[in-house]
């Protein structure tokens, strides 16, 4: 099919490998989301963990959902960890302490992080369950019995679905931009959980007992990773072998976070994700093979009006690769769209396959470096200086 004669040739056979490599993760992804869940008619104690800093604008919108939750009031707490905020987010959440429900205010005076703050709030936890959500997201009126009802015998970790916004958030090509990403992203963690494989979560919404919590040594391992608190966490639950893993694709499951304030914002939160991909390399080979691939294509992709021009690269070549690549993520786009109903956002979806191989170098560049900002922190080589 090829004479390897000269570069060009090896840049041609190089492209197809990546996007057939390419096509056939989006094809296992999408399948994996076929599969069903059995859930369980449990009530299990439940203490939902909140990390919040400098949220003084919005933690009261998350908290005023979590307090009229359909779960049995009695039967969970609320554990706000307010890690060293300098705005009125204390006092706040202060104002929910003689709630129905039992509302509990801990502090770290920002010694730590995310994890830190989280793991302060795990060790007072009264429940079972440990759920958990961001300050800044809002989770639907049943999704603690949502979630809970996947803790069936066995499963010892609950990944959630995660929204950007609601169809009203969305105003700009920039807010649709992150949406189709993330949907597209939240396919993913569903697709790769169906197989029994899961690769990521979101600490936006997920779940795990607090025995399994403990089991892996909590975050202790990964305390110095400026993120982490999910698909990390995650990992090391995977690799003990011993407990299923599930994603809780139910609408009664879902969160919504908002979108980002701008394009720098975006990129930040982006590669903070990204530096943790030298970490999965050890604990997801897989993973870290689909983001490797991933990465290689979008290089190839954006010096492809180079190597057209000194003529290293074949047009009808690339124009089938763009073809299929676009199919490919259109399929799993689609999937996404189906589970959260979001119809609206397919008018972004073709903006966003023309500016993804961009955003995921400069992410993946940046990731792997370690230089990024988080909540006022600054970053380089991945850790906090």
């Amino acid at each position: 099919m090829f004479a390897l004669e000269g570069p060009g040739a090896y840049l041609d056979v190089g492209l197809v490998i990546l996007v057939l490599l390419y096509f056939l993760g989006a094809c296992w992804f999408v399948l994996g989301t076929r599969r069903k869940n059995v859930t369980t008619d449990r009530v299990p104690m439940v203490s939902v963990v909140v990390a919040a800093r400098n949220e003084a604008e919005r933690i009261a919108g998350c908290l005023s959902v979590l307090l009229v939750q359909d779960y049995p009031h009695k039967q969970y707490e609320v554990i706000v960890v307010d890690d060293g905020s300098t705005d009125d987010t204390a006092g706040i959440i202060g104002e929910y302490l003689d709630s129905p429900v039992s509302v509990r205010l801990l502090q770290t005076e920002g010694l730590g992080s995310k994890k830190a703050a989280l793991s302060l709030g795990i060790a007072e936890a009264k429940g079972d369950v440990i759920l958990s959500t961001d300050a800044d997201c809002l989770v639907s009126l049943g999704w603690i019995s949502g979630m809970v009802a996947h803790f069936r015998e066995g499963v010892g970790f609950v990944i959630g679905y995660s929204q950007i916004g609601s169809a009203s958030d969305i105003q700009t090509w920039r807010h649709g931009y992150e949406a189709v990403d993330f949907t597209s992203l939240m396919t993913c963690l569903w697709g790769s959980a169906g197989w029994g494989h899961p690769m990521a979560a979101s600490g936006q919404n997920l779940g795990f007992l607090r025995e399994v919590y403990f089991e892996v040594g909590g975050y202790d391992k990964i305390m110095h990773r400026a993120s982490g608190d999910d698909v990390l966490l995650l990992q090391m639950v995977r690799n003990l072998r011993k407990w299923s893993i599930v994603f809780a694709s139910d609408n009664s499951t879902f969160a919504q976070h908002p979108v980002a304030e701008s394009w720098r914002a975006l990129l930040r939160q982006r590669s903070r994700w990204a530096s943790n991909a030298t970490v999965l390399s050890g604990l997801d080979p897989l993973f870290f093979a689909h983001m490797l691939i991933t990465y290689l294509l979008s290089i190839l992709l954006l010096a492809t009006p180079v190597l057209l021009t000194v003529g290293l690269l074949s047009m009808p070549l690339f124009l089938g690769a763009v073809a299929v690549k676009t199919v490919a993520e259109f399929a799993a786009f689609s999937r996404g769209v189906t589970l959260a109903g979001r119809r609206e956002l397919y008018r972004y979806f073709l903006f966003w396959v023309l500016l993804q191989p961009l955003h995921v170098v400069v992410v993946g560049t940046l990731g792997i470096l370690g230089l990024f900002s988080w909540k006022g922190r600054n970053h380089r080589w991945g850790r906090r200086v």
